[in-house]
């Protein structure tokens, strides 16, 4: 499949400023207008884009918030989805996800052969993503909905090998994920084990709450680093700004 628009965007920013910072909005934690003001927040101090998902969705509004988000701000508008369920249209693109990590057939395949078909008919835009979830020390909601198991924290080496696997099967992102409101961040050594061992870009998420273990995660090898659960209830556009700089290692 070929790189599209989106996506191409996306590899020469990341070769531009070393790494992208994306923020992570859950259309069931707000309505339209606060979705849209954390949006623009996000987009007006350093986000590179936005990405707009979760486990679960029972958002009916979604599509039209998307039209109303993309109007407000500048920067790609990502799908992130749980389930073939949450493709709509309105969005620049999505990330195709497979939960390499896991060892349930409805996120291996059939959710993706659910939702193939609906991605072809909006003609949007997709990009092959490894999904990986880490031990963050809690269960989180991506283990509850997609009834997996996580990575251990400790064994690194077993995210290399899913990205690895992931490579060769023709994916070209992969997202280490530790979950929303993870107590810690991906370890850093899955970072690093995957970098050494792939060219997938890899996207980092889960308990990122300080620009600090942003950057130290960037330094092992991360090339969008996603912040979430913390925008919920700090809405600083000064560590917004924090975030941005500790990230973008090429300013």
């Amino acid at each position: 499949m070929k790189i599209g628009k989106i996506e191409t965007l996306l590899n020469a920013e990341i070769e531009r400023r070393g790494a992208l910072f994306a923020v992570l909005l859950d259309p069931d934690t707000s309505d339209e207008s606060a979705l849209i003001k954390a949006g623009t927040l996000a987009a007006e101090n350093g986000a590179d884009l936005l990405l707009v998902g979760g486990s679960f969705m029972g958002n009916f509004n979604l599509s039209e918030q998307i039209v109303a988000l993309k109007k407000a701000v500048h920067i790609p508008v990502v799908l992130f989805p749980g389930g073939a369920s949450q493709v709509v249209p309105g969005f620049d693109a999505m990330l195709f996800m497979t939960l390499v990590s896991g060892r349930n057939p409805n996120y291996l395949i059939d959710e993706q052969v659910r939702g193939g078909v609906l991605v072809r008919s909006l003609k949007m835009e997709a990009i092959p993503t490894a999904y990986q979830l880490i031990n963050s020390g809690k269960s989180t909601a991506v283990e509850y909905i997609s009834a997996t198991f996580p990575v251990p924290a400790d064994k690194p080496k077993l995210s290399m090998v899913h990205s690895i696997a992931a490579e060769l099967m023709g994916m070209r992102y992969v997202y280490l994920e530790a979950g929303s409101g993870a107590e810690s961040p991906v370890p850093l050594e899955h970072i690093m084990y995957t970098r050494k061992s792939t060219d997938l870009k890899i996207i980092v998420g889960g308990g990122i709450r300080s620009p600090k273990t942003a950057a130290e995660r960037v330094a092992a090898g991360a090339q969008i680093i996603v912040t979430g659960t913390i925008w919920e209830s700090v809405k600083d556009p000064s560590l917004l700004q924090e975030f941005a700089s500790a990230i973008h290692i090429r300013n």
